[in-house]
């Protein structure tokens, strides 16, 4: 589902989510953040020309994704978070 007045999800948006104090991770967390936009729109399709934020799915896939980069830094993962694949299978259904 499109909506264009959503919010970009931004450092603090995820801060607000895990709960975190303090800056000494927003580097960090502004790191997980650009990479998880690559990763979902990349497993979607190669198009540049999608504005991927504008979905509901999108923006959950990277919040969710980002949740859990950040709460599992320390431990060796192998695979993406069921959720977050679940929402790019879907998003593929509607964009193609």
């Amino acid at each position: 589902m499109e909506d264009s007045n959503l919010p970009e999800v931004s450092v603090n948006s995820i801060k607000d989510a895990l709960r975190i104090d303090g800056n000494q991770d927003d580097l960090m967390i502004r790191s997980y953040i650009d990479t998880a936009k690559d990763y979902v729109a990349s497993a979607i399709t190669n198009s540049n020309d999608i504005d991927f934020m504008k979905f509901k799915k999108y923006r959950l896939a990277v919040i969710l994704l980002v949740q859990f980069w950040y709460s599992n830094r320390t431990t060796d993962m192998k695979q993406t978070p069921y959720q977050v694949v679940s929402l790019i299978q879907q998003l593929r259904g509607e964009l193609w």
